[in-house]
Formats: C-alpha cells, sequence, structure tokens
C-alpha cells in the first residue's frame, strides 16, 4: 500500500466496480498498437507468451501473469510467442453516472480530443493501493476462474449481473491484494532476524545517538535497503524509533525515579535540556513538566 491506512479503508468501502467488457480473447501473433484507455484493463494471460510496453518499459508476459493496465497510462502490444489466451475485463472502480458514455479507447493520448481526455478514470488502484503493472502471485488460477465465470456471465447480461459482477471483481482484487501483500511479508521475513538485532541495538543504547550507517552495517545491508525495510516493518524511521525509545525512557525516569530533567536528559542521550525538551514536546505534544503534572493530576 502506498497511501494512509485511513485513506486505504475509505477507498476500500467505497470500491463498486462496474464492468464495461469481459472477453476470453485468444489470438495468434498478438499486436496492438500505442494506445491509453480510459478504464482498467485486467488480463490473465492463459497460455503463450506476451511482449508489451507500458510507457516506456517493456515486459514479457508468460502463462500464469496478470497485467493491470491504468487508465491514462500508453501501452502497445508489440508481438507474441504461440497462440496467446488472454481472458480479460474491461472496468471501472468505483460506480459512475457516466459510466454507460466510456467507450473501450484505442487512440493514444495525443489522439483525443479534451472531452475525451475528462473520461480517464482516477488511478485508485494504483496510486491508493499500489498495485503494480505485472501481478506475479501465488493462487492466480483462482483468479483465472473468476474471470471466466464473469465473461460467461456477461455474455448473459441478466438482471443479477449488475451484482454478481461486482462480487466477482471485488473477489479478483481482494485476491490481489492479498496475494501481493504475502509476497510483501515474505519479502520481509527474509531480514526478520537482523532487523530485530537492529532494534534491540537501538534499545540497549537508547543513551546515545546510534547511527543509520552503524545499524545498516550491523544488519549488513545498505543504508538505503536497511532504511526502507525498518520503515516497513516498524512504521518508523530508525531515528524516529530511537527517539520514541528515549522518550519512553524519559517518561519512567520523570514518574518513578524523580530525577531532575537535567539528569534525564544525561541519561538518555540529550546534551541540553533545551534539545530534551523540544524533542520531547515534539513527540507528547506536552512539556517534560507539563507531563508529569498530568500524570501525578496536579
Amino acid at each position: 500500500m502506498t497511501a494512509s491506512p485511513d485513506t486505504v479503508r475509505e477507498l476500500l468501502r467505497q470500491m463498486s466496480p462496474n464492468v464495461r467488457r469481459a472477453w476470453n480473447h485468444r489470438a495468434v501473433g498478438m499486436k496492438l498498437k500505442p494506445r491509453m484507455i480510459f478504464d482498467y484493463e485486467l488480463l490473465y494471460l492463459e497460455k503463450g507468451e506476451l511482449r508489451l510496453r507500458i510507457e516506456d518499459r517493456m515486459h514479457t508476459l508468460i502463462p500464469g501473469d496478470i497485467l493491470l493496465l491504468k487508465p491514462g497510462v500508453e501501452h502497445e502490444f508489440v508481438g507474441s510467442s504461440g497462440e496467446c489466451w488472454m481472458p480479460h475485463i474491461h472496468f471501472d472502480v468505483m460506480d459512475d453516472a457516466s459510466f454507460a458514455d466510456v467507450p473501450v479507447n484505442f487512440k493514444t493520448r495525443a489522439e483525443c480530443s479534451e472531452a475525451e481526455l475528462r473520461l480517464v478514470r482516477p488511478d485508485h488502484l494504483g496510486s491508493v493501493l499500489g498495485m503494480p503493472d505485472i501481478i506475479r502471485i501465488g493462487g492466480h488460477g483462482e483468479i483465472l476462474r473468476l474471470l471466466m465465470r464473469l465473461i460467461h456471465a456477461s455474455d448473459r447480461r441478466d438482471e443479477a449481473f449488475i451484482i454478481l459482477q461486482k462480487s466477482l471483481v471485488l473477489h479478483v482484487l481482494h485476491l490481489l491484494l492479498t496475494g501481493l501483500e504475502a509476497q510483501h511479508k515474505a519479502h520481509l521475513s527474509l531480514h526478520e532476524k537482523t532487523l530485530e538485532q537492529a532494534v534491540s541495538f537501538i534499545i540497549e543504547h537508547y543513551n546515545r545517538t546510534v547511527s543509520l550507517e552503524e545499524l545498516s552495517k550491523l544488519a549488513c545491508l545498505s543504508v538505503f535497503h536497511f532504511s526502507r525495510l525498518f520503515k516497513e516493518k516498524f512504521g518508523l524511521s530508525p531515528q524516529q524509533y530511537q527517539i520514541r525509545q528515549r522518550i519512553e525512557k524519559a517518561k519512567g525516569f520523570m514518574i518513578y525515579g524523580r530525577r531532575s530533567l537535567t539528569s534525564i536528559a544525561e541519561e538518555v542521550g540529550y546534551g541540553s535540556v533545551y534539545a530534551f525538551s523540544k524533542a520531547f514536546k515534539q513527540a507528547e505534544g506536552v512539556s517534560p513538566r507539563q507531563y508529569v503534572r498530568t500524570y501525578l493530576g496536579e
């Protein structure tokens, strides 16, 4: 996920997909000239090999790969190997009164009129949920099954289709999200031990500044890679985590030790009472003295 948890939850509550087109497309020598689309296209490559360009990057899809083409993003299919089986859907994520007025587009952005460009949907799946263009996850066979059910239901388009298509697309999106999250957790688990060692080191050395270089060396990772993994796992940067540990230690000294602020500031690694008080207020919203008075009910 790329947005805040509150933003993600709000989007998930509001999602109400509508399918514009569902097609079990099969082709030999698959090519499609450069274009962009107004909505999303989700394609599952069941058979064959497909080569495509998304903006300035080339990709090769093999069976089991899932392609998520996003609104307003230029792409082209440049070639294929063997017969390609490509069940796919065009859909909107959010319910919109203009749904029926939006066609499947085959023009480039430069070829579109201003009126057509206004039809481009916001990319909620990419910008909020962080879904990539090419998705490779375990259990993708279930996504194929749901797409084929959706395609068969779309051919009939009976009265129940409106509800059924929403439930099936939401199920597909749920599988994609949980599959991507499982990959993310597996990636973090490779460094679980070293990240925990770094945290223990910060806790044990709360009374001095532990540099990012020192921590990354301890974890046998580059500074950039360590910082990114640490933030992903603990929700705070290494520096923020260290400040939090210092403040928590200081709270204990203030409440149970009844020591002077000067002594406490030195104990938790601050060079002056001013620096300590400033850091404390930034973290807690009140000064150290106000915190003690509030805790003691004074």
